[in-house]
């Protein structure tokens, strides 16, 4: 009886129909490998606590095979009662998108890192709830970068420094100061944050990317091309023996830190370079998102609210970060006594809670997903020097504005 008390408060209402009666719910993730191991310690702790509800996990593949099912799944009405998406993948169907928040006390979405907090609202209501997310810091090799940069003229001078010669003759330098992955365009977004620029106005009327605030983050780029590794591979393929530093999301810590360990050289991790005007780090990973559709009783969707605040509960949040790279996503969770300790023997972890606190999430407008797109091929045009920032960012304004018309 006391547990099922419990269970009444903590999903918000006053009475559910479904308590004592078995209730199944399908959720559908991108987990693999390790990240699916300690998944199901998590399911199968959620169902020791909570008997009554038997939520079946399925791995859908990578993240593009999950939001490809998701697409299909709407059209042939077949979605999952609970999913991990990106936010983007949901801002156009968000009309389906179950009102978790009205199933939230204000302590618990207040609890919730203030830069995750917007990417979760749609019509000012709280629709998703973020689960496994990362930060991006800056990684390093601690022999070469005995002081790791910290405002955008030290980065820039550091990686011109560590960036050396030609001695193949094959026409790029032998070994890069710094490094970067245009198809994340987030890299960018990172500068455009700093020098207090942002993709769009408030009311998402203005394309405001190629302003001084953004020519000055392009700038910034084209600044550092010539000491930076290009590739679309993730880092650790060339950490530490083609680059001494790059940013990357604390998610790769492991990757990062193996390459490096396998090279026989120490890695260090530090907030990501300060601009003119924050030290701001985009905010990377999944949300929760319950679907609103007329299969799935009310009984199910409740829930599956119960399962995703059971995700983001402190000490959950706080086992899966330290099991798997990601950050806590709510603010009490840092506080904890088990992430204080954790903290304390892992120092990579200093840089990154400190990054996260005052991280900042994606703009949720419906064509995010296509401006994504846009402004990663303005980020690479930059870095490969064909055109200017001016120019690379005057042409991306120019398409993201007919995203604005459509």
């Amino acid at each position: 009886m006391l547990r099922r008390v419990a269970l009444l408060a903590l999903v918000g209402v006053v009475a559910l129909g479904w308590i004592g009666a078995a209730v199944e719910i399908e959720f559908w993730h991108a987990m693999s490998t390790y990240h699916q191991e300690n998944l199901q310690v998590l399911l199968d702790k959620f169902h020791e606590e909570f008997p009554d509800i038997t939520v079946i996990a399925t791995y859908q593949g990578r993240y593009g095979d999950l939001e490809a099912k998701i697409g299909a799944a709407t059209v042939a009405h077949e979605l999952p009662v609970i999913a991990q998406v990106y936010e983007n993948w949901v801002t156009p169907i968000q009309e389906i998108l179950y009102p978790i928040g009205d199933y939230m006390t204000p302590a618990e979405k207040d609890n919730i890192i203030d830069g995750l907090l917007p990417s979760t609202i749609y019509d000012g209501i709280v629709k998703t709830l973020p689960f496994n997310k990362s930060i991006m810091v800056l990684y390093y090799r601690e022999d070469l970068v005995p002081t790791p940069p910290t405002t955008w003229v030290e980065y820039v001078t550091m990686s011109a420094a560590l960036t050396t010669g030609d001695d193949d003759g094959d026409g790029f330098p032998d070994f890069y100061g710094t490094g970067f992955r245009p198809v994340n365009p987030e890299l960018f977004l990172n500068f455009l944050d700093q020098a207090g620029g942002d993709i769009l106005d408030a009311n998402w009327t203005e394309v405001l990317i190629n302003n001084e605030a953004g020519i000055a983050a392009g700038n910034l780029v084209a600044d550092l091309a010539p000491y930076s590794f290009i590739t679309n591979e993730y880092m650790s393929n060339h950490f530490p023996n083609k680059l001494a530093m790059f940013i990357d999301t604390s998610a790769g810590v492991r990757y990062n830190r193996e390459a490096a360990e396998n090279a026989g050289v120490t890695m260090g991790v530090a907030r990501v370079p300060a601009g003119p005007v924050t030290q701001g780090s985009m905010i990377q990973g999944t949300n929760l998102a319950i679907f609103d559709v007329d299969y799935w009783t009310e009984e199910q969707k409740q829930a599956a609210v119960v399962f995703a605040k059971f995700l983001i509960r402190d000490d959950n949040t706080v086992f899966w970060a330290i099991r798997s790279g990601y950050q806590p996503v709510t603010k009490t969770a840092y506080a904890t006594p088990e992430w204080a300790a954790h903290v304390a023997s892992t120092p990579d972890q200093v840089a990154m809670s400190a990054q996260m606190i005052d991280g900042f999430s994606q703009i949720l407008h419906p064509a995010y997903g296509d401006m994504r797109n846009i402004i990663a091929t303005a980020f690479e045009e930059i870095l490969a020097g064909v055109a200017t920032a001016k120019e690379a960012l005057d042409a991306a304004a120019a398409e993201i504005e007919l995203l604005l018309d459509e």
